[in-house]
């Protein structure tokens, strides 16, 4: 039984009161009272839902926003809503014998004022059933016992030994496999370069039996809880029949940083589901290219890539998040000096490129878009704070997490830092870092004895604020051969959905070029700076139309798979063989490419020349001019050339 007294509760209800500079106590901080205290019936019905306590606080905290510095009046006083809650609470306690109210009487209270902003936020994550969660909070019983069953994880022949799962993995897969007797770990999914861990398992009963495997997701907890809200919106609805499925709810066990969530797919004769990664080098590179051509895009793009309309858009807001953070700062309790700088929108880049390290710098107006406590940092940005799309991203150093409430969605009115880095020094840093054979800062980069192309960490800015006529429609966000699996006869299937959204319809397939590019074509060379080269003018060749020299590499020969996916991006385009669209997202994928440091350094190489080929390509083939100089992309509208 419950035994959290009233007065816990309206204490910790009235000092969230406090941090959100609302003074006064409402339904909303009565709720996440119930969450914050640690062990409650609320956080562990949560939990059991697939979310987190400070996942749904954050939620709510975004609904009702800050309120303003100034009081209008002394105290703290309850709200009708609250006086009716805490009245509703009494008459639960009287009716089990009680004088003294306790957690379960507010919860239950809570959940049958149906209309409040907690119960809203709660209908938006899914749990829509008030009725039902009235009766889960009457009748849970908190389990005591911290043992969980123990589940043996054994590992197939296809797992790397020496590549082995952390404690936390272990322990999430644990929780996420609860009821089964054992669980093995077929294989690593690879592909992408962040922090998350892909995983083929195949649960296993008491009497041996085993269930169709599954693909699991392990990340951080925000993370995979947002993921699950995009396939809920984007994905759930609209995808093939036969394809990923997100079935259960996420597991994020209130103990720990990470999260899990599974995708069920229907697996090919040997039941264990394989991505492309895994197969591509066993096919002719014309058999690869034909099979995403006929196998991935049509059933997907009856739904998603087809379903586009008229998209009139500046490139920032769709490519800016792929570049590092605009600032890194080391926030100050300083005021800014009258020699300071702002940054507020809009951004001016001439401005930024004034900044240097130590510098003074107010933001104004920027929203959170992630919250690191276990590096005291935040994350800002211009756009919603779950959206991946957001653009100017501003990541602030050194913050007292303790003192002050920051949470996702927030609209940071003022915040003051030094500027420990800029976004020009980073790329900077990460082109220095491919060893270069010219010189990095120089405005040119030689590709053969006769032709140079623009350094492109010093020529994509003007691009930013250029217009593109493209298309929008829902994409993936993040196509690479590591997210598409193959099921029976070879059909084709899609997991992982961090960063599906509503978006440039192209960018899909510039994600797939520039991921084929990096590992499958320039995987095969030794990485050096001369094969990137050497690659690099084969593209040259085939953006002009001329046929590949097969002879020169091997290697040449996987280009052919890049032409399919370009004759797939062909019937995504706004207007018929109008490219420039697709060399946008070209070049902002290749800078993106640049600063993965878990990258091959081959890979970062080639893609770093591939930004440069693309804004060569918008400068010139895309720009009509009168003038025999190339003009430069400053003074460029994308959209006077599609």
């Amino acid at each position: 039984m419950s035994n959290i007294e009233l007065k816990d509760i309206l204490i910790t209800a009235r000092q969230e009161a406090y941090r959100m500079r609302h003074f006064y106590v409402g339904a909303e901080h009565l709720f996440i009272a119930l969450l914050e205290i640690r062990g409650t019936i609320a956080s562990n019905i949560i939990q059991e839902h697939g979310l987190t306590p400070e996942y749904v606080i954050d939620a709510i905290r975004r609904k009702i926003g800050k309120g303003g510095k100034h009081r209008l009046w002394a105290g703290v006083p309850n709200t009708p809503r609250t006086d009716v809650i805490l009245g509703i609470a009494n008459d639960l306690a009287l009716d089990s014998g009680r004088e003294e109210i306790n957690e379960r009487d507010i919860l239950i209270a809570l959940f049958e004022e149906d209309d409040s902003i907690p119960m809203r936020v709660l209908a938006a994550l899914g749990l829509n059933d008030p009725y039902k969660l009235v009766e889960t909070a009457r009748n849970y019983t908190l389990n005591t016992d911290s043992q969980q069953p123990y589940i043996h994880v054994d590992f197939g022949q296809h797992f790397d030994k020496t590549d082995s799962l952390s404690k936390d993995e272990l322990f999430i897969l644990r929780r996420m496999f609860y009821g089964y007797t054992q669980i093995r770990v077929e294989r690593r999914l690879t592909g992408g370069y962040s922090s998350a861990t892909l995983l083929v398992v195949t649960p296993i009963h008491i009497d041996n039996r085993e269930d169709a495997a599954v693909v699991v997701k392990i990340n951080q907890v925000d993370n995979i809880l947002d993921e699950a809200q995009r396939y809920e919106a984007h994905v759930k609805t609209k995808l093939p029949p036969m394809t990923a499925r997100i079935e259960d709810k996420p597991v994020a066990p209130e103990t720990s940083d990470l999260a899990g969530i599974k995708y069920t797919l229907i697996a090919g004769y040997d039941r264990v589901p394989k991505d492309l990664r895994a197969v591509i080098s066993m096919w002719s590179p014309q058999e690869v290219g034909d099979w995403l051509k006929n196998e991935l895009f049509p059933p997907f793009s009856h739904i998603w890539w087809n379903q586009n309309r008229p998209f009139r858009f500046q490139v920032w807001r769709e490519y800016d998040w792929l570049l590092p953070p605009i600032l890194t700062l080391e926030i100050s309790e300083k005021e800014l000096p009258a020699n300071g700088h702002v940054v507020r929108m809009p951004i001016k880049r001439a401005k930024l490129r004034r900044l240097d390290y130590g510098d003074m710098v107010a933001v104004e107006n920027f929203i959170v878009q992630r919250v690191y406590p276990e590096r005291n940092a935040i994350q800002l940005a211009v756009g919603h704070g779950t959206d991946a799309a957001s653009a100017y991203k501003i990541e602030v150093r050194g913050v007292d997490l303790s003192k002050n409430t920051y949470y996702r969605g927030e609209v940071i009115e003022s915040l003051v830092g030094t500027v420990w880095q800029t976004r020009a020094q980073q790329l900077l840093n990460a082109l220095r870092a491919l060893e270069p054979d010219f010189d990095p800062q120089g405005e040119k980069v030689p590709i053969n004895d006769d032709e140079k192309i623009p350094n492109p960490i010093f020529a994509y800015e003007g691009l930013l604020d250029s217009y593109v006529n493209g298309t929008l429609c829902t994409i993936h966000g993040d196509l690479h051969p590591g997210n598409i699996m193959l099921g029976p006869n070879q059909s084709a299937f899609l997991i992982d959905f961090a960063h599906t959204r509503d978006g440039h319809t192209i960018f899909d397939w510039a994600t797939l070029e520039n991921s084929i590019l990096n590992d499958y074509v320039m995987g095969e060379t030794d990485g050096s700076w001369d094969s990137a080269r050497m690659i690099l003018n084969e593209i040259i060749k085939l953006d002009g139309g001329d046929p590949l020299d097969v002879t020169l590499s091997p290697t040449v020969e996987r280009l052919e798979t890049i032409i399919r996916i370009r004759e797939i991006a062909r019937q995504c385009l706004a207007e018929e063989d109008k490219w420039s669209e697709y060399y946008m997202a070209l070049v902002f994928c290749g800078l993106r490419t640049l600063t993965w440091e878990t990258a091959p350094i081959g890979g970062r190489r080639l893609m770093y020349l591939v930004a440069g080929l693309a804004i060569r390509e918008l400068r010139t083939r895309f720009r009509p001019s009168s003038s025999s100089e190339t003009p430069s992309p400053d003074d460029t509208d994308i959209a006077t050339l599609l």
